[in-house]
């Protein structure tokens, strides 16, 4: 099960998501696109989630860093 977090302070996420099945990390993006990357781990996500800025968070933390996979 996914436990999502709006981002609403976000101008290109929508919400920031943690996968307890998978321990993935779920992105939903604002251009419709949603993505999970696996090994960041639930601090991560929740790092990310009460970020300021939660998509310059994901460019420096989670984006290259972790296996990605369009959902």
């Amino acid at each position: 099960m996914i436990t999502w977090t709006p981002t609403p302070q976000s101008s290109n996420v929508a919400r920031v998501g943690f996968d307890d099945e998978t321990q993935d990390i779920v992105v939903e993006f604002k251009n419709g696109g949603t993505y999970s990357y696996s090994g960041a781990g639930e601090a991560v996500a929740a790092d990310m989630a009460s970020d300021p800025s939660p998509g310059r968070y994901f460019a420096r933390h989670v984006k290259n860093r972790y296996p990605a996979k369009k959902l």
